[in-house]
This record gives C-alpha cells, sequence and structure tokens, in this order.
C-alpha cells in the first residue's frame, strides 16, 4: 500500500473510525507500536482480546498437559460425524 493508497482510505473512513485511525497512525508513526503488528491494535482484533479474557475469567477454556492431547482433542471434534459409523 502507497501513502496516497493510505490518504484514500482515510477519505473514505466512517466519522465513527477517524479517532480510532488516528490513535492508532499516531502510535504507529510515533513508534511505539510496531507497524508490523498494528493488527492487533484494531478495534475488531481488541474486541476479540476482551472476549477471550471474558472466557477465561469464566473458567471457559479447555487446558491439555502436551500437544498430542491437544492434537488428538482436535482431531476428534473435527472429525465427519459419520467417520465411526
Amino acid at each position: 500500500m502507497t501513502k496516497a493508497d493510505l490518504h484514500q482510505l482515510v477519505d473514505h473512513l466512517p466519522d465513527q473510525a477517524v479517532d480510532g485511525a488516528a490513535i492508532l497512525l499516531g502510535e504507529i508513526s510515533n513508534g511505539r507500536i510496531d507497524p508490523e503488528q498494528a493488527w492487533f491494535w484494531t478495534r475488531e482484533w481488541q474486541q476479540r482480546e476482551r472476549e477471550a479474557d471474558e472466557d477465561l475469567a469464566a473458567g471457559r477454556v479447555t487446558r491439555y498437559d502436551s500437544d498430542e492431547q491437544f492434537l488428538a482433542a482436535l482431531d476428534e471434534r473435527t472429525k465427519p460425524l459419520d467417520a465411526d459409523a
């Protein structure tokens, strides 16, 4: 993306997104956020982070003692419904 492309995107931002975009761009240009990590600071990603924190706090998580246990559980959850038939 070029700076011209970015200017065009900014021109098309909805009014309610301008403040958030300005803060993010300011943090990047001041060197406080690595541009390669800027995705983490988007409104959408931060909302998902808050949801994950809520799930952790409420105990809505599953922990596995090993990679093998995790992969076995993943395989079990993703196999077709008729795989045992």
